[in-house]
């Protein structure tokens, strides 16, 4: 199976997710603080990590963004017992890929590190048969996480990547916001459409840095999102307003 890194301040709730893991049949590794973490993620190969993020002495997102860092195509789960969903929608447009809150049942747990690993290997196949995609202007080269408009690259998170993948399976097509969800991330991502919104915002701050045009990401409003490989000024066309 797997192996993972469980992070969390919490001496008895570690020990208790290590079991699950383990029964589970994964390799785990534990760490009560960053310090420890990060040394493990230097020196092991990691599978997944899920990270308790409201006991943290320091901000528990921004650690998350430290470990995206330092470990770029590691999927992540957040473990918390924060339900707003500003937080929920902050931890999963920062880093993570998953958000679970507390309380959660055994299997619960279990299905989303499933989902997330999942997910992460049909990544990796996908990047092992086609490397890019290409429309116009755009590449999307998944072996190095990065997009590049007009010969700049920028670096994706796995989420981002998945995002901007489906938009460009999906060429000049319309796509609502529960559609970009499901078809990015799986019938197990749990968040509201909100998120898609905050993702689409990453997208095009992340390409625009690499071209003047905002124009590859179009909304229209009330129905969702298209790609389109058009260039030039595109803030007023066709009804859509970016």
């Amino acid at each position: 199976m797997a192996t993972v890194l469980a992070i969390d301040r919490d001496r008895l709730h570690l020990e208790l997710l290590s079991f699950l893991l383990k029964q589970d049949g994964h390799s785990t590794f534990g760490a009560q603080e960053p310090e420890t973490a990060f040394e493990i993620l230097r020196t092991r190969a990691i599978d997944l990590v899920t990270i308790e993020t409201a006991g943290q002495r320091q901000d528990g997102v921004r650690l998350c963004q430290q470990i995206r860092q330092l470990n770029p195509r590691t999927p992540m789960i957040i473990v918390s017992g924060d339900t707003q969903e500003d937080h929920i929608v902050r931890g999963l447009t920062s880093a993570a890929d998953d958000y679970i809150t507390k309380p959660f049942s055994p299997r619960e747990l279990l299905a989303r590190v499933h989902a997330v690993l999942r997910r992460a290997s049909l990544t990796r196949s996908v990047t092992a048969r086609d490397d890019s995609i290409v429309i116009g202007d755009v590449t999307l080269d998944q072996q190095r996480m990065s997009v590049i408009v007009r010969g700049m690259g920028a670096r994706l998170t796995p989420r981002e990547i998945s995002l901007l993948r489906t938009f460009m399976e999906n060429p000049d097509r319309v796509l609502t916001r529960e559609q970009l969800m499901a078809q990015a991330w799986g019938d197990r991502f749990v968040a509201t459409t909100k998120a898609v919104d905050v993702y689409v915002l990453r997208l095009r701050q992340k390409m625009r840095s690499s071209s003047d045009s905002d124009g590859y990401i179009q909304s229209l409003r009330g129905f969702g999102y298209r790609f389109t490989a058009a260039v030039g000024d595109t803030r007023q066309r066709d009804g859509f307003v970016i």
